[in-house]
């Protein structure tokens, strides 16, 4: 069990895409999981149309994990490589997490990501509905691997950093996302529509809901 997660939702500019690919599975993910604390790398391509077609998740032991100094020496001072596929990130949001929930040890191959910001919302209570509930209830549901619920430490998320300064327009934010994870398309489309968790989130008051599903590309374990 890891206390931390690392997610980040993008585009690539359409005449980088390949390569884009290429530079996730060769340098970085591999940079990434060798890092102190780093336990593995995903890679997720969107199921469906719209921004945000890929996704990258990073299990880590603990939040302190993205301060060491390893870590911040490859932010500060990415390779040639990175610095020009920093140039072709588009719709960029980055959320350094704790994981506030979870249930279920294994990774599944089909992820649904639901994004929001608290609102008007009372975050704690949304917090505890999504772990109480809506969540927790369908852990056991057929296809179901995992499930947890993220919270972004923002400082973290959005620190100024060499990678940042190259990549065009600015970051954006994923205060809190909740996540479901499974063996198969239709059991994670299933299990999302019965906690409701999109149309809970509405009723509670939460802002800049975003819900996507994703297909695993490939992992890395350290």
């Amino acid at each position: 069990m890891t206390d931390a997660v690392m997610a980040v939702w993008g585009d690539a500019t359409p005449e980088c895409d390949a390569e884009f690919s290429e530079w996730y599975h060769r340098e970085h993910i591999p940079e990434r999981v060798a890092m102190p604390g780093w336990r593995n790398g995903r890679r997720y391509r969107k199921l469906g149309r719209g921004k945000h077609r890929y996704l990258a998740a990073y299990d880590v032991e603990r939040l302190a994990c993205f301060d060491d100094p390893v870590y911040r020496q490859a932010l500060d001072n990415p390779s040639d490589w990175t610095q020009r596929m920093m140039r072709e990130f588009r719709n960029f949001v980055r959320a350094t997490s704790r994981v506030r929930f979870s249930s279920g040890e294994v990774l599944g191959s089909v992820v649904a990501t639901v994004r929001y910001a608290p609102g008007k919302g009372d975050a704690e209570e949304i917090a505890r509905w999504l772990a109480g509930s809506a969540l927790h209830d369908i852990r056991n549901r057929e296809g179901i691997t995992r499930v947890q619920h993220w919270e972004a430490d923002l400082g973290r998320s959005l620190t100024k950093t060499g990678e940042q300064s190259i990549r065009t327009g600015k970051d954006g934010e994923a205060p809190f996302t909740a996540v479901i994870e499974g063996t198969d398309r239709a059991f994670v489309e299933a299990a999302l529509e019965e906690a409701g968790i999109v149309e809970g989130l509405k009723a509670r008051g939460a802002a800049r809901i975003e819900a996507g599903l994703y297909q695993m590309m490939f992992a890395l374990h350290e």
